[in-house]
């Protein structure tokens, strides 16, 4: 079961109908959904076959999970901070990340103000997730993992580090290797960041962590929601 948003703040639970975008799984396609525009803007993609084409890229969110937006064409709908109805949408994987794609075929109206949806300030902020709920879940969007480090390794091609919340466990890589070398096993350590499916497993890709005595500190947030990882 599902929550939908209804007119006047209402909610009403359902079976294939709007999904809540922490549903939302790679490889599925005939996806419905209501989010918010956070950020669009009109770039460059690479496709796996090496070509290059432009494409609306942004970040849409409700009040479950924050997700990469791409579309091929262009949509005068997709415009920040709109509440927007997208049907028939798919999704894919795209470095590491689930992530929706609005197709030829895809719906795409905005919605008025006649339901209590959340609002931008609101869903800008990073939410705080369980590994576990992550995992199920194939990846997350900036968000918070808070948990220890069990495995702190050095290997020739770099450290292998590995958090764990009790729920669950995953690699964590800083974007920042100085402060990399500072993370030590049993530290306890709140990061942010994206986590990303990889060959060897899903990578907590941490713009900027926590550990004890250091203050948590994020930088720069409006190009880090810009870049997918």
């Amino acid at each position: 079961m599902q929550r939908e948003y209804e007119k006047h703040g209402f909610f009403s639970f359902s079976v294939g109908r709007n999904r809540e975008l922490c549903f939302v799984k790679q490889g599925e396609s005939g996806i419905s959904t209501i989010c918010r525009i956070l950020d669009v803007s009109r770039g460059e993609i690479r496709t796996k076959e090496g070509d290059k084409k432009y494409a609306l890229r942004g970040i849409i969110a409700d009040d479950t999970a924050k997700l990469p937006l791409v579309s091929w064409a262009e949509r005068e709908e997709l415009v920040k901070d709109a509440v927007v109805q997208i049907e028939n949408a798919s999704a894919k994987r795209w470095k590491g990340l689930p992530t929706l794609y609005i197709e030829r075929n895809t719906k795409v109206s905005i919605i008025g103000d006649d339901i209590a949806f959340p609002r931008y300030a609101e869903l800008i902020k990073p939410k705080k997730r369980t590994i576990g709920e992550i995992v199920r879940c194939e990846g997350a969007f900036d968000v918070i993992v808070e948990g220890n480090i069990v495995s702190a390794a050095e290997k020739p091609d770099g450290r292998t580090l590995v958090l764990d919340d009790g729920t669950g466990a995953v690699f964590l890589k800083l974007k920042d290797e100085e402060k990399e070398e500072h993370v030590y096993f049993g530290m306890p350590v709140k990061a942010r960041g994206n986590v990303a499916y990889s060959e060897n497993g899903y990578v907590l890709i941490a713009e900027e962590i926590k550990t004890s005595g250091e203050a948590f500190i994020i930088t720069g947030m409006k190009d880090f929601l810009c870049r997918y990882t």
